[in-house]
């Protein structure tokens, strides 16, 4: 699943809370949270903000990825070849970003955009903001029994960053065009399909791992990145801890594509590389395989009811390290090692199911949306009915309401039937910013619509724990 960052805990806020909140006003232009370390902590070169986005698109043509396809639909047996030739396209730049975290930040990072409203801390929707040094955002927390059988001894949290290829960013600058940081205004626009990507974006996430390899030996010889960050426990970041220069280790690469050839019934063909020690290759980017692709639902597969009907809208090589395989999603579905697909200890019909497939790439993406006016979380990444005290309460699996989650929808297609709900197109980067926008709206009005972001925060917070 392409980018879920859920950080911290749900608090009931006293009043003094909530004037250190009407207080906080958000800058959408903000380069990294303010967390900066000193020379002495780390002396290299720090992540630079590139929003300059291109104002004209351009389709590309002759693409490797569609000389797989042929002009027809992406299928298991082509699916290998379609997540190589991606990777070979993008890997003259991104390999220096993976393997060489102070020739990226020095270089001009061409062609390669980042997110507004993403930079500072938000407290009204506990966004952690963008570290100093890479970039990164905080993503989930698992413990390390969910890794058990692959040696991991410590509770492991990810790091990721994200870029968009120029096609990609274009669609930013239709959504940010009213943006103007002399004036320090940025108000996104989404109301006339400004959200939906072009044919032939690519958005890319690479996540690193906190453990090291002698808390993890997987990570053997991967890619390794400092970033600056405050300590975590299963709770979530430790708050009155000061951030520290950490080392994490490149685990996971998401290449996601607008490709509506190969994925007529979604427009987007989601892929996910991981880290395998014992490939072949000269270095750590080389040893980048693809877990596996997703382009689509496949919701004609009743996995629950029938759970060794063939998936036909996924692919998994069967070659790829088998930790990686660990956190599949629903029926097997594609999720990667860190898109917590796999809920713990959850209630379905009054029962407790110790471990419940319960996600993919493609279903959390595709919950991406937004209510104007109301900035409340339309529709939830899982298919869970309730969370109290912490107890995740899922709808059936199989069930007619579950089975929504599993449904292929064009990318302006929201899942909810609300009333003037707007679909953003997989972009579930995009709906946090949009939250973070909103925040910022209630600071300007004087917290008037606090009550709204209540829920939002609650199941963000609780989704980071099993």
């Amino acid at each position: 699943m392409f980018f879920k960052s859920i950080v911290g805990c749900f608090l009931i806020f006293s009043v003094s809370n909530l004037l250190a909140l009407e207080s906080q006003n958000i800058d959408p232009f903000a380069v990294n949270n303010g967390e900066i370390p000193s020379k002495k902590e780390y002396s290299g070169a720090l992540f630079k903000f590139n929003f300059n986005y291109p104002v004209s698109y351009e389709e590309p043509i002759n693409t490797p990825w569609s000389k797989v396809t042929n002009g027809k639909k992406l299928t298991k047996e082509k699916a290998y070849d379609y997540i190589m030739a991606l990777k070979k396209y993008i890997e003259p730049s991104v390999k220096t970003f993976v393997l060489d975290q102070e020739k990226w930040n020095k270089s001009l990072q061409k062609d390669w955009y980042s997110m507004l409203w993403a930079g500072e801390n938000v407290d009204l929707t506990g966004w952690e903001g963008r570290e100093a040094i890479y970039g990164t955002y905080t993503g989930q927390i698992q413990p390390a029994s969910v890794y058990k059988d692959f040696g991991l001894t410590v509770p492991v949290r990810n790091y990721a960053a994200i870029y968009y290829d120029k096609v990609a960013a274009y669609t930013l600058h239709e959504v940010f065009k009213k943006c103007d940081e002399s004036e320090d205004s940025c108000i996104p626009s989404v109301n006339n399909d400004e959200a939906q990507f072009k044919e032939g974006a690519i958005i890319i996430k690479a996540a690193s791992a906190s453990a090291t390899p002698e808390q993890w030996p997987v990570l053997e010889g991967a890619a390794k990145w400092k970033i600056y960050r405050k300590p975590f426990d299963m709770n979530g970041t430790i708050k009155d801890k000061p951030p520290v220069v950490t080392d994490t280790r490149v685990t996971i690469f998401d290449i996601i594509i607008k490709d509506s050839v190969a994925a007529p019934e979604t427009g987007w063909v989601f892929t996910t590389l991981v880290y395998d020690k014992n490939a072949k290759g000269d270095n750590a980017w080389d040893k980048m395989v693809p877990l596996g692709a997703m382009w689509g639902n496949d919701p004609a597969v009743n996995s629950a009811q029938n759970p060794k009907e063939e998936l036909l809208e996924t692919y998994i090589n069967p070659k790829a390290p088998a930790y990686a395989k660990v956190t599949l999603g629903y029926g097997l579905r594609l999720s990667g090692p860190f898109d917590i697909a796999v809920k713990y200890d959850v209630k379905v019909n009054g029962k407790t199911v110790k471990k419940l497939r319960s996600s993919s790439c493609m279903s959390c993406h595709g919950t991406a949306s937004f209510l104007p006016k109301s900035y409340n979380m339309v529709t939830p990444f899982y298919p869970v009915e309730s969370i109290k005290n912490g107890i995740w309460t899922m709808y059936e699996p199989g069930s007619k309401i579950w089975n929504q989650w599993f449904q292929n929808r064009w990318g302006n297609i929201p899942q909810s039937e609300e009333k003037d709900v707007i679909a953003l197109d997989y972009s579930t980067f995009l709906e946090q910013v949009l939250m973070n926008y909103a925040a910022d709206y209630s600071h300007d009005n004087n917290l008037k619509n606090y009550s709204i972001f209540e829920k939002w925060r609650k199941f963000k917070r609780e989704s980071r724990s099993h």
